[in-house]
């Protein structure tokens, strides 16, 4: 039986992997592209912390995420990488008190193009009841897919 908490989406973008990877590992940078997001990681507080993993993310998403902490209008996401395989692979486990589950970015080279792209390959799995996640699911791929677009936007005008 196909698994109903699992969430998947992918973009195709005109970038060689090593450049989607750089711009996606920039955790604060994600707040740029992440519909309703900020993002940050403790690698902003402690330079000597190498990415990779067991680093820890957080994504704040929700209302005026650019307030919080001061606004707290949304919900924290708190992440701890997994798997880390630079330029092609990032693994996390959502391990915050709402937010269960795994997460992956997944970067594919696509030679079909004339230029070197990349297919940029993102899922979840999400612990939640089915009911929530089938309620949920929708805006959840909207809001993902939005932000995948704008991100392969953003990276291929970084290159330009």
């Amino acid at each position: 039986m196909k698994n109903r908490n699992r969430l998947a989406l992918s973009v195709e973008i005109d970038q060689p992997v090593k450049v989607v990877w750089k711009h996606l590992v920039d955790w604060r940078s994600q707040s740029d592209w992440m519909l309703q997001t900020k993002v940050w990681s403790e690698l902003d507080q402690d330079r000597t912390v190498k990415n990779g993993k067991g680093v820890l993310i957080f994504a704040f998403t929700g209302l005026f995420p650019k307030l919080y902490p001061k606004l707290k209008l949304g919900i924290l996401d708190t992440m701890e990488i997994t798997n880390w395989h630079p330029p092609y692979e990032c693994d996390v486990l959502h391990i915050g008190r709402i937010i269960r589950g795994t997460g992956s970015f997944e970067l594919v080279s696509n030679k079909k193009r004339k230029k070197d792209g990349t297919i940029f390959n993102w899922s979840e799995e999400i612990i939640a009841p089915a009911i929530f996640v089938a309620i949920l699911k929708p805006f959840i791929l909207l809001g993902v897919r939005i932000s995948l677009r704008r991100f392969a936007r953003l990276v291929e005008r970084s290159a330009r």
